[in-house]
């Protein structure tokens, strides 16, 4: 028996965890760092085993600092895919079921050095996409995809900026932000593109002009056509003028050679004196200009004859091919009723009705469309005839537009001019006029074999997480020199991990007595916990010793803050806190830790020095430990990490000496006091290791820990 499980229960098991950090009775995670003693090879640092000696007693005891993950330190992450020139991406397709091993998406950086991430609803039919998309062709409302030079269709997701960029970017992972935008103008049930699977033939009524009458006898609904002669123009070679950087919609002049054959004199202008040909630009891009209102030798230019020059923004450029897109529009009576009428270009742009009655009356070529146009058109307007697609389903209101290869009048690509919503199932039909007369009727063309695609559960953009598969969470946490202090940015380290709600050793809470009770109004050994609030709270510990103003806790979980106040499980006594510490260190708290066994008052009494990384042992204990780093600048002490026994501090007032040795430099000391660790040892969960080659650390920079997590 065939069974699934589906992708969607690893991104649920990957919100899950990201919300933990951030619900009600969230939990605390730490990125620490370990191991501060070598492998047996640094440059192949051994994997990580599951086994518990490895993976959890062995990380307490190499452990050295953590930092708490904050809820801007973890994101969802995707796979980078960055889009390159000549790929060719996959298109979405709600009959895909291994989508998620394809490259259907892309991220692209920005003019303002953000990123923003796409997906493809369209490939051109599997060809290569040689056009990047961009955030300022297209609109998080829908109402906008973006249809580039290439022909591929792309949905706008999200935009990343540059911070969260650099700040989770991996090789070949990305984090994924949620654009409200996008989610809440998601449709759902709509059919954003319809795939040609065979184009057919015989599609022969199209046709394209300029609106010669709007409103016929103050008919809106009667439309008086003509031909324009139009082109198709591929430019290369372009030079900006000054901030312009393309040709835009404006009159562009086709300027012939100088007379000395050279298309450019010595500044690199063209001969003005020379006009060959002219034209409108209606519509631009970087390689393509659609040219009307054409007059002179516009078809014979080419790129060795003539320099074109755009009247309003200065850029020159050169001629690479052109096709003419001039049609003849018929002169057969309903040649092209049912067919989809379409404004292209100027005014009135994008709208399409569908013409009910094709009119041909004399010279005249006239539309009769079944509803006006919300926005009125104009002799400025032009227009494209073509089949109109329909869509039958369990949905309402998809609608499309066939586009005709003429080179065969076949179906080349559809054109979605409402995407409708609603539907769960839908198929298209393709209807067209031949032009052919059978049996005295003019034959309908409608053998093209088209599959609409409908999208994601929600519409596209719904759901990012689940439609761009992120099963992946990227945690990103900054050791800033030593945190203030917090942590001993010294030595270097071959361990990363996250420790899951560990256990404070030692909190030191200090209270405003002056408006609650004392600290020696609780009871010894109990319970203390914090009021909750939106925010903060919850935290709770077992009091060790009580002062007036103090109350130091063991076994802390949570964290405490000030302003809150404390309730004694036992005595009911209640307090105010005014400051939290969570270690010896003044500017401490529970933003980070220090793992390390802090041996303060030390003493070296030999004249050898002892050495970082060594193992020590105590003389009448055999308790034992690796040196991490001594520190002799602010009072003597030696922070040890892999402590094994339990070390006895020195009596010096009553002359009781407990000894400490290197067992490889042989220096000989000792110490009056412990510190430390900051978290009960063995306490909380380990959820994950990492094993590096080492890195070393120092007081003037930043160590930026980025760990992958794919669930």
């Amino acid at each position: 028996m065939g069974k699934l499980v589906k992708t969607n229960l690893n991104t649920h098991n990957a919100k899950q965890f990201v919300e933990s950090l951030n619900e009600s009775a969230n939990s605390l995670y730490y990125v620490y760092l370990g191991k501060h003693t070598g492998f047996t090879d640094d440059n192949s640092p051994p994997t990580a085993n599951n086994s518990d000696e490895s993976s959890f007693y062995q990380q307490y005891r190499d452990m050295i600092y953590g930092k708490q993950v904050t809820t801007s330190d973890i994101k969802h992450m995707v796979n980078k895919n960055a889009w390159a020139n000549g790929t060719v991406y996959t298109q979405y397709d709600n009959n895909e079921g291994a989508l998620s091993t394809k490259n259907f998406f892309v991220s692209v950086p920005e003019a303002n050095g953000n990123y923003s991430v796409f997906k493809c609803l369209y490939n051109n039919k599997g060809a290569a996409s040689t056009d990047i998309p961009t955030k300022t062709e297209t609109a998080a409302n829908d109402d906008i995809y973006i249809t580039t030079a290439d022909k591929y269709q792309w949905k706008y997701m999200y935009e990343l900026t540059a911070a969260e960029y650099n700040k989770f970017n991996t090789a070949d992972k990305i984090p994924l932000v949620i654009d409200t935008n996008v989610t809440g103008n998601a449709v759902p049930g709509a059919i954003d593109s319809v795939s040609v699977v065979n184009g057919g033939t015989r599609y022969n009524s199209v046709a394209n002009g300029v609106v010669k009458d709007a409103s016929v006898g103050g008919n809106n609904l009667i439309i008086e056509l003509e031909s324009l002669v139009s082109a198709n123009v591929t430019i290369s070679n372009t030079t900006a003028a000054g901030s312009n950087s393309a040709l835009i919609v404006e009159r562009i002049d086709l300027f012939g050679k100088h007379a000395n054959g050279d298309l450019y004199d010595g500044n690199t202008d063209p001969n003005s004196a020379n006009s060959v040909a002219n034209g409108v630009v209606v519509s631009a891009n970087s390689t393509v200009l659609k040219v009307v209102d054409i007059a002179g030798d516009f078809f014979g230019a080419n790129s060795t004859n003539v320099v074109v020059k755009g009247q309003s923004s200065k850029v020159l450029t050169q001629v690479s091919s052109i096709l003419s897109d001039t049609s003849t529009i018929s002169s057969n009576t309903d040649f092209y009723k049912g067919s989809a009428f379409t404004i292209v270009h100027g005014t009135g742009s994008g709208q399409t009705k569908t013409i009910s009655e094709y009119i041909v009356t004399g010279s005249a070529r006239r539309v009769l469309i079944t509803n006006a146009f919300s926005t009125s058109i104009d002799t400025t307007s032009r227009f494209e005839i073509t089949p109109k697609v329909t869509i039958s389903g369990d949905g309402t209101g998809a609608e499309g537009r066939a586009i005709v290869n003429t080179a065969n009048f076949s179906i080349d690509t559809i054109e979605m001019t409402s995407r409708g919503s609603g539907y769960t199932f839908a198929s298209a039909q393709v209807l067209g006029n031949t032009g052919i007369v059978e049996s005295g009727t003019t034959a309908q063309a409608n053998n093209a074999n088209v599959v609409p695609i409908i999208g994601p559960p929600g519409g596209h953009g719904s759901d990012p997480i689940n439609e761009l598969y992120a099963d992946t969470v990227g945690v990103s946490v900054d050791f800033v020199d030593d945190e203030g202090g917090n942590t001993p940015a010294k030595n270097d380290f071959r361990t990363v991990g996250i420790i899951k709600d560990p256990l404070f050793a030692n909190v030191v809470l200090t209270m405003n007595t002056s408006t609650s009770n004392s600290g020696t109004s609780f009871t010894a050994g109990e319970k203390v916990t914090q009021d909750s609030n939106a925010t903060h709270g919850g935290a709770y510990g077992y009091i060790t010793s009580r002062a007036t103003g103090t109350l130091n806790l063991a076994n802390v979980y949570g964290q405490f803050h000030s302003s809150l106040r404390i309730t004694g499980a036992d005595s009911t006594k209640t307090a105010n806190v005014r400051t939290v510490t969570t270690s010896d260190k003044s500017t401490s708290n529970a933003s980070t830790f220090d793992q390390r066994l802090r041996l303060t008052g030390f003493s070296n009494t030999s004249g050898v020095a002892f050495t970082a990384d060594e193992t020590i042992k105590q003389d009448s204990t055999d308790a034992n430990g690796a040196v991490h780093f001594i520190n002799t600048s602010s009072g003597s002490v030696m922070s040890i990490t892999n402590k094994k026994g339990n070390f006895l501090a020195t009596d010096t007032a009553s002359g009781t000496f407990y000894y400490i040795r290197g067992q490889s430099s042989g220096a000989v000391g000792y110490f009056t006091d412990t510190a430390g660790p900051d978290i009960v040892p063995n306490s909380g969960e380990i959820m994950y290791v990492e094993n590096i080659s080492p890195i070393t650390r120092d007081d003037s920079q930043t160590e930026r820990i980025k760990v992958m997590i794919k669930f």
